[in-house]
This record gives structure tokens, sequence and C-alpha cells, in this order.
């Protein structure tokens, strides 16, 4: 488990951030200091490495079960005067990791399982708006969670254009093969981002309803719209998304079974024309007498018989494009 706290002081100065192994004591200090603004830390923890800083912080079993947790449904929830948030992040190449929040005093504990989320460089946009946070631990909240917000867009974004790369060869007959598979994947990715995106909404929200009650924090509301129209945008973009892969896909079916009913076309046409010939040697083949048997020109009957039936077959399956 590591645990790194970042404490803001003052706007002008570059937050204060240090880095331990077992700073159980200190995150829990910093956590209640009564100036500045905290934000503490914790990279994979286990179960038995988080109890001593949940118990230090009070923190409900509930949500520390959660916390714990990977398959977990993002939600915003508050146990006593501790409000908890726990989401999933996504990296642009399609990582993701899963970051709790529990936003208590001045400062917000973050608990992080895996390493796709950026926190330094959330840590520097933080110092660039470091203004903000003057409107309290809210601000805090809302600038984590625009982060983990624009790694959804990200990544959508990036499966957008492996989508149009597909549109661009999905009549190329060649590239069959790989467009299913390539949809197959993108299937998987958009589902699984539905799965966070979508309740990412209702997190957005509470947030946006917390900053709009707040008379005080009338300034920081444009922030908190901002990030829950984000969160919007890309719900329905994932939404947009879903239904563009089920279009590429079907129309990809499609194709494979356009292309197998001109192929059996084509294979019917031929038989039938391989077919004439076959007849009419098996009818003159006969071991009795027919018209022509045993003269020269029942030989040629049968050949210019056979040439102008199948000749005509030939233009008939050909003037109707089945060869």
């Amino acid at each position: 488990m590591d645990v790194t706290i970042r404490t803001w002081r003052d706007a002008a100065e570059p937050p204060f951030a240090q880095v331990d192994h077992a700073a159980t004591a200190a995150a829990t200090e910093a956590l209640r200091a009564a100036s500045g603004m905290t934000w503490v830390d914790v990279l994979d923890p286990t179960e038995e490495e988080f109890a001593p800083l949940a118990q230090a912080m009070e923190l409900d079993p509930l949500a520390v079960e959660d916390t714990l947790t990977v398959r977990e449904r993002p939600k915003s929830l508050r146990y006593g005067d501790t409000l908890f948030v726990t989401t999933d992040t996504v990296a642009e190449d399609g990582a993701m990791s899963r970051i709790s929040l529990f936003v208590c005093g001045r400062g917000v504990l973050s608990v992080r399982l895996g390493t796709g989320f950026d926190t330094d460089e959330v840590a520097h946009q933080i110092t660039d708006n470091v203004g903000l946070l003057h409107f309290g631990i809210n601000a805090l909240e809302l600038m984590i969670l625009d982060a983990v917000v624009d790694g959804y867009t990200a990544r959508i974004s990036a499966i957008d254009e492996q989508l149009d790369d597909l549109e661009s060869i999905l009549f190329d007959n060649r590239a069959s093969d790989r467009v299913s598979q390539t949809t197959f994947t993108l299937h998987k990715q958009v589902g699984a981002l539905r799965r966070i995106v979508l309740p990412m909404r209702d997190v957005a929200g509470a947030l946006l309803r917390r900053v709009s009650a707040d008379p005080e924090q009338h300034d920081l509301l444009p922030y908190a719209e901002d990030v829950y129209d984000h969160t919007m945008r890309a719900a329905d973009w994932t939404e947009s998304l879903r239904d563009g892969v089920e279009s590429v896909r079907s129309t990809n079916l499609a194709l494979v079974d356009n292309q197998l009913n001109t192929v059996m076309k084509k294979l019917t046409s031929w038989a039938a024309i391989i077919a004439v010939p076959t007849a009419i040697t098996g009818y003159y083949g006969q071991n009795v007498p027919y018209p022509g048997f045993g003269a020269q020109w029942g030989f040629w009957l049968s050949l210019v018989t056979m040439i102008v039936m199948a000749g005509g077959l030939y233009a008939a399956f050909k003037r109707r494009g089945w060869l």
C-alpha cells in the first residue's frame, strides 16, 4: 500500500506532497486539519493494510467493503458526515481501474485499485486551478471527478476513431474477417464502458445538486454543470457508439450473406450448364438404338445440341447477373 498526501495551503504555492508506505497517522492528521485542502491517495491497499486508516477515520464498514471490491456499480452515498463516491476510471488505451473517494472535513481520501488513473496529472490540474479550492471540499471532489470523466471521453473518442476506420473498409470483401473480429472486440469494450459511464450520471448529478443547494458556492455551479454536461455527453456518445457498432456488425453480416448468395448462384449456374452435356452424353451412351445411332451425324447432332443448350443457359444466367 502506497500513501500519497497532497496539501494545498496557499494558492500561490504548489502543494506539499509526501509519499509514505505506512502513513496512517499522517494521513489522518492531514485530513482532519483545520486549514488548507488535503488529498490523501492510497494505492492498492489490502484489507489488512487499509483497516487501521479506516478505523482512524471512522469510515463506514459498508463503504470500506465497496472500496475494496472491484466489481461495484458507480454510486454516491452519504454515511453520516462522510460522502462516499466510487466509480471506475478508464485510460485512453482501455485500461480500467477503480477509484473510491471519501469526502470529509477539509480533504478527500481516495483509494485506487490499479494504476490506470494518473493522480500526478490531476494534482497538476488542481494546482493550476487552486483558486477554486476556496469553495470547499466540493471543489476538490469536482476536479477529481472531472479528470475521471475526461478519461471516459478520451477512451470513447478512441473507440469512435476505430469505428470510423472500420466503416471505411466495410465494403472490402478481403477485410471481412478483420471487420468481424474488430466489431466483436469493440462491442465488448463499449459494453464495459456503458456499465460505468451510465451510472456515472447519477454521481455527477448528485454533485451538481450539492453545489446548487449551497448559495455560497454559486460561482462553483458552472464548473459542476460542466462536469455534469461532460458526463451526459459521454453517456449519450456511448449509446451512439453501441448503435454504431451494432450497425457495422449487422451490415458486415449482411454483406457476408450477400457474398455467399452470389457464390451459390454462380455455383448453381455452372452446375446447370455442366448438367446439359452430362445429360446428353448419357442419353447417347445408351446401348439401344436412337436417332443417329451408329452414324457420324449422331455425334455432331449431340455436340451441337450440347453447345446450343449450354450456351443458352450461360447467356440467360449472365443476363440475370448470376455469372
